[in-house]
């Protein structure tokens, strides 16, 4: 019961959201029809989206899965990928295909990898956070001067200058090696507040210590599939006549908003992306934020509705049994993976 009201109240925020975008003229459906007009830019964004972006995404995950030793065909995991996509357009929120791609990648685990097999996906999520904050800071050194301009812009530089230290620092802990049991952060992290998913994400990267090169990679990889997306933002803007726009303006705002839509409140931030990305275009004096999110949610709604081919064709595979739905999150990571870690080290 808890559940359906959450839901209920998730809807009906998200068409509030809606409701006041629309009455307000901020929103306009019929822009769609540009992509009638200007084909290859439609082909271009798909291309963008199906071939490279989601590519990359199931890469990066494959090699996180392949460097704490869990041998899973890359096949199998671009499939995943395109299953959890398509999740995502289905489920609020831009981690419940996560959810789903646990579920399925622990049942093809022997016991001892459940655990870490769960651990990679949580990862993966953070490396990809990561790689947005890394992004956005870059944008803001090459532009400083422009954005410090922007009065309005002056909170979210700050933010991000230190989201990106932080960043650094948490990489930087990662990777030193404490002598076990003696590692201060575990006590440090126990007094803050909600310290039980912080330990989680801690642990989960530590498995990693020893697999430099993998969290550099991975996090690299990170940077150029929101580099990309930053790029069919501004392919879009200029679609609708926005030239104003700058690349690198472009390169600071979007992964803001990309955070924003990441909370599980609706499928592929649907209301809440329109709301964010219409704000945060107006902090840099473009209007139409709006409209640029609601023409890249069509094309990624479009792709990542495909992930249901392969979870229909697979069918016998890819089941989701009703009794078993309520496995799918991750585990707490144990011993046994950091030191199968340090072995392949």
């Amino acid at each position: 019961m808890k559940k359906i009201i959450i839901n209920l109240l998730k809807l009906a925020l998200v068409g509030g959201i809606l409701y006041y975008l629309i009455s307000d003229d901020r929103i306009d459906f019929k822009l769609l029809l540009l992509y009638w007009k200007h084909p290859s830019t439609l082909v271009t964004l798909v291309a963008i989206m199906s071939l490279w972006i989601v590519s990359l995404a199931a890469l990066r995950w494959w090699l996180l899965l392949k460097a704490i030793g869990l041998e899973v065909p890359l096949k199998r995991a671009v499939l995943l990928c395109w299953i959890g996509n398509f999740f995502n357009m289905a489920l609020p929120g831009a981690v419940s295909g996560d959810f789903v791609k646990g579920y399925y990648i622990i049942r093809s685990q022997e016991k001892e990898g459940k655990t870490p097999a769960a651990t990679t996906l949580l990862i993966d999520r953070f490396v990809g956070l990561f790689g947005l904050i890394v992004m956005a800071f870059f944008a803001l050194v090459f532009n400083l001067e422009f954005i410090l301009e922007q009065e309005k812009l002056t909170f979210f530089a700050w933010l991000v200058t230190g989201l990106f230290l932080g960043t650094v620092l948490f990489y930087t802990i990662v990777i030193f090696p404490f002598k076990e049991g003696k590692d201060p952060f575990i006590l440090f992290f126990q007094r803050l507040p909600g310290h039980k998913l912080t330990i989680k994400v801690y642990q989960a990267f530590k498995t990693y210590q020893h697999q430099k090169m993998t969290l550099v990679g991975t996090l690299l990889m990170s940077i150029v599939i929101h580099t990309s997306v930053a790029f069919m933002f501004f392919q879009i803007a200029h679609m609708i006549g926005m030239t104003e726009l700058d690349l690198a303006a472009q390169f600071f705002i979007m992964p803001l908003g990309l955070i924003v839509i990441a909370l599980p409140i609706a499928p592929g931030g649907f209301g809440v992306g329109h709301l964010a990305f219409g704000e945060l275009y107006a902090l840099i004096g473009i209007s139409g934020g709006t409209d640029i999110f609601n023409l890249f949610f069509f094309v990624q709604f479009s792709i990542f509705l495909l992930g249901g081919i392969p979870y229909l064709l697979y069918s016998g595979e890819y089941h989701l049994p009703k009794s078993e739905e309520e496995d799918l999150g991750p585990e707490e990571p144990d011993s046994s993976t950091s030191e199968r870690v340090a072995s392949r080290s």
